[in-house]
């Protein structure tokens, strides 16, 4: 169980890292979308929620949220001083992590095709349910990418639901 868990908070950190380092980011200046990087965060969160189950997919949503809150900070124009915003992504990656997993026996988990649906309809809504919250603490930004990032992640999942099934040894086969 700890080893289990160690392993996993490992897997969330290089993932962490991966999106924090802009790994595969892209940066379209003639389309003007900003930059559009993969959510590896949330394909973690994906990957666990089919594979495990809907606690596993709280508790790693949870926590993976907590790590990108971590780098989120908003200038608070009264207060003149920047204010840590906590707890949006938490929140909108253990809903997310709960309802994959809950709908994981119905999902094909080794079909590609079911793959980018899934990763692509969930980041889309990922993101659409983070901008409307931040939108109500703080203020909307006109210049947050919706599809692109959606588009994007789904097209890296399969190779990084690949990496992750190989260095978790999880079985590939429905259970």
């Amino acid at each position: 169980m700890f080893l289990e868990a160690t392993v996993v908070a490992v897997g969330l950190i290089v993932s962490y890292f991966l999106k924090g380092i802009n790994f595969l980011t892209l940066n379209f200046e003639f389309l003007n979308t900003g930059a559009i990087y993969p959510d590896f965060l949330l394909i973690f969160v994906i990957f666990f929620s089919i594979r495990k189950g809907d606690f596993t997919g709280i508790w790693i949503g949870f926590f993976a949220g907590l790590l990108e809150d971590s780098q989120l900070l908003a200038f608070d124009e009264g207060a003149r001083e920047f204010v840590s915003i906590i707890g949006v992504h938490s929140l909108i990656y253990c809903l997310a992590g709960y309802t994959i997993g809950r709908l994981n026996k119905l999902l094909d988990r080794d079909s590609i095709a079911s793959i980018l649906v899934l990763v692509f309809a969930t980041t889309f809504i990922v993101r659409i349910c983070i901008w409307l919250l931040m939108g109500m603490i703080d203020q909307f930004s006109a210049a947050y990418p919706l599809l692109g990032p959606a588009v994007y992640t789904a097209i890296i999942a399969p190779v990084w639901f690949w990496i992750l099934t190989t260095l978790y040894r999880l079985d590939a086969k429905p259970l």
